[in-house]
């Protein structure tokens, strides 16, 4: 479990507002003295800092978090990153619990649909994790194993925020067991906040998204090392794996990451799959 004591105890700085204002009025005044391509570059390099410097913050600590989100400017930030955690343990099992809510988005209806949609999955997965500890318990025992030796399995669950701006919102939560990989889950979650919808990647990609995504795959994959090449199924069929409920996040830079699960495309070796879109190839 980690400890997060530390992180809780950061107090917002009163600066901090006046820092971003700052940059803000910086970029400007540089705009005046070098022109326009400078205070492109300068604004995206002191942007990309402040938002890894918030987001770290913003997840670490939900005490900052809370504080930031009545600032102006960081405010926006705050829409995914609030989170609720608990953590239990007994002889069979341990439960370390991170997870998500998304607020102060405008949209109340959006809020309570994706909050309650997370919060059943987790307890779906929860539920399922706990039977499996049950059991694994019990044919331990059962085959001559003492209790008292018996190791309580891990089970985690947190977040990550892929993607954050005024308009998207694009996070995961994984599920993880410590003895059963394979039951491992992620839910993707990539959220219009001006229209309140969760986005496909039909949304994102248009009407030939199936075309433009297998195409961009097969450059990526094209590009790997025969080793990796020798991990995918003999006869994957790479559009096939394309459809509107394909999981995928938004990354950084606003790019599709198509995300394809273990077993789905090659052998189990290979885990997890992970595609950068390119719609130009």
């Amino acid at each position: 479990m980690v400890d997060r004591k530390g992180y809780e105890q950061i107090q917002i700085p009163e600066e901090l507002n006046e820092v971003v204002q700052g940059a803000i009025a910086e970029g400007l005044s540089s705009h005046r003295r070098h022109g326009g391509l400078f205070i492109l570059k300068r604004a995206g390099s002191i942007a990309a800092v402040l938002m890894l410097c918030m987001v770290s913050l913003l997840n670490l600590s939900p005490v900052f978090a809370s504080a930031a989100c009545e600032l102006p400017v960081v405010g926006e930030l705050c829409r995914v990153l609030l989170f609720r955690e608990y953590h239990t343990q007994d002889n069979i099992k341990y439960i370390d619990a991170e997870i998500p809510q998304i607020e102060n988005t405008g949209k109340t209806e959006l809020e309570m649909r994706v909050n309650l949609e997370i919060q059943e999955a987790i307890n779906a997965c929860l539920q399922e994790s706990e039977a499996r500890s049950q059991e694994y318990f019990e044919a331990f025992v059962a085959t001559g194993g003492d209790p008292k030796q018996f190791t309580p399995l891990g089970i985690t669950v947190d977040y990550e925020v892929k993607h954050i701006s005024p308009q998207y919102v694009s996070f995961v939560v994984r599920q993880h067991e410590t003895a059963f990989s394979a039951y491992n889950q992620y839910f993707y979650y990539n959220l219009d906040l001006e229209t309140g919808r969760q986005l496909t990647l039909r949304d994102w990609l248009g009407n030939d998204y199936r075309q433009i995504a297998a195409e961009s795959m097969e450059e990526t994959i094209a590009d790997w090392s025969r080793e990796q090449r020798s991990l995918l199924w003999d006869d994957l069929s790479v559009i096939d794996l394309i459809s509107e409920n394909t999981d995928f996040y938004l990354n950084e830079n606003g790019q599709a990451v198509v995300v394809i699960g273990k077993y789905e495309a090659a052998c189990g070796s290979a885990g997890q799959l992970e595609f950068v879109i390119e719609p130009n190839g």
